[in-house]
């Protein structure tokens, strides 16, 4: 029971249901949250965010009945309006922008001509960051990335000129340094910014309707909404030499992200130049060339949630991929460079998916030695540990990778080969 909303809720035949008084709504302008009053069923109609959803059902008449007038034209056209003025209506309460836009995407439906101008309104952005908490943002947008159609959530905070202050606050440090990263918007601020984060999103899509190698590798991360949160904050790629820490405060301020979200992010961000380097190798080389050790080394040491990091590199890419060129040719200009950015970005990914699971590396950041420190001490009677111990491990962990059949004893055999060449103290 919530006291200030008046509200209950409970399931009744396994569906969620509110059961609320008919009620009006009274706003001071310094708080979203409303006095509320008794009111009538035309009241409680004009108070809602859509008119989609205020629309009634009569019990004894079994008919649908429409206040507002427009509920069901908006209903049969797929259109999300407000039912009484925009401006007034965000105003009053910002996360109505939210929740339209959240809805009207799941349910595939455009959102009124009208209401779209007041969403890019400076005006609505600056109440979006003073009058609704980070944590009520967060939650909006966790719903849409859970959503059936994330894309198009996403379509509508870029279109909308939204990205900030949704992804980055409008009094961030690093927002000014982050406009640095895209002169697009210096040159023509009227467009929607960051300009080439489209590119992240519509890729992300893309490979997660498809069925190929670099979409199984994509698709290994079970929290979708991790996968759209480094979509989300691919633009931010280029400040990680300069402001990594607080490029990932940014995040975890601004939709209020949880700790292993900020943590996938923080490894992200200082494992991408790694990551970069060894996606590229791969590409122009036939595949036999590349060292199975160095690439299964490489993934042990960016850990468990590395495709997904991989993921944000490739995301990252997809965006400041010739960025420098974005502002020639106009629209049709971009747009081009934009398909041409994709493919190119598919393109090499899909070859370094190809290669990790043609050398079965998909596991490889729980692989373990087939000797542990104890057992390796042993083998070389010694008495104790030290710094040796975890470069011989390393070392027989790479040896490993390079001898995927190889066994216990044969590691042993190798480490007793090996012991004057891996440091090993005497006895």
């Amino acid at each position: 029971m919530s006291k200030q909303l008046e509200t209950a809720g409970g399931k009744l035949f396994g569906l969620d249901v509110d059961l609320v008084n008919l009620r009006k709504e009274v706003y001071d302008g310094q708080t979203r949250n409303p006095d509320m009053e008794f009111g009538t069923a035309e009241e409680d109609a004009h108070r809602r965010d859509a008119t989609v959803n205020a629309l009634f059902f009569h019990l004894q008449r079994q008919q649908v009945v429409d206040l507002t007038g427009r509920g069901l034209n908006d209903l049969d056209a797929k259109i999300m309006r407000t039912p009484l003025e925009p401006m007034q209506t965000f105003m009053d309460d910002p996360l109505r922008v939210l929740r339209l836009i959240r809805v009207g995407s799941k349910l595939g439906f455009s959102i009124d001509p009208e209401a779209v101008s007041c969403m890019r309104n400076t005006r609505i952005h600056q109440a979006l960051e003073t009058m609704i908490t980070r944590d009520r943002v967060g939650a909006e947008v966790m719903k849409m990335m859970r959503s059936r159609n994330p894309e198009a959530a996403f379509d509508c905070i870029f279109r909308y000129h939204l990205y900030a202050p949704i992804f980055v606050r409008l009094d961030a440090k690093l927002l000014q340094p982050l406009a640095q990263q895209f002169p697009f918007m210096a040159v023509k601020s009227s467009f929607p910014w960051p300009t080439t984060w489209p590119r992240a999103y519509q890729l992300l899509a893309n490979i997660l309707q498809g069925d190929s190698r670099l979409s199984s590798l994509v698709a290994t991360e079970e929290n979708v909404d991790f996968l759209w949160t480094v979509a989300a904050y691919s633009p931010l790629a280029g400040l990680r030499h300069s402001l990594l820490k607080e490029t990932v405060q940014e995040a975890a301020a601004s939709i209020k992200t949880t700790s292993k979200l900020t943590q996938l992010l923080d490894s992200s961000l200082k494992n991408f130049d790694s990551i970069r380097k060894l996606v590229h190798d791969i590409q122009g080389r036939n595949a036999k060339c590349c060292s199975r050790s160095a690439y299964g080394m490489a993934i042990r040491s960016w850990g468990a949630t590395w495709t997904t990091q991989v993921t944000y590199v490739m995301l990252s890419q997809a965006v400041y991929g010739n960025l420098e060129n974005d502002t020639e040719g106009g629209l049709q200009g971009r747009l081009s460079a934009d398909e041409h950015v994709r493919e190119s970005v598919l393109d090499v990914y899909s070859t370094f998916a190809e290669f990790i699971f043609s050398q079965n590396l998909l596991d490889a950041h729980s692989k373990r030695p087939l000797l542990n420190g104890k057992e390796i001490q042993d083998l070389f009677g010694l008495k104790e540990g030290g710094k040796y111990l975890k470069a011989v491990m390393d070392k027989l962990m790479e040896w490993q990778f390079d001898n995927a059949d190889a066994t216990r004893e044969q590691g042993e055999a190798w480490l007793q080969q090996e012991r004057d060449t891996l440091g090993v103290p005497s006895n």
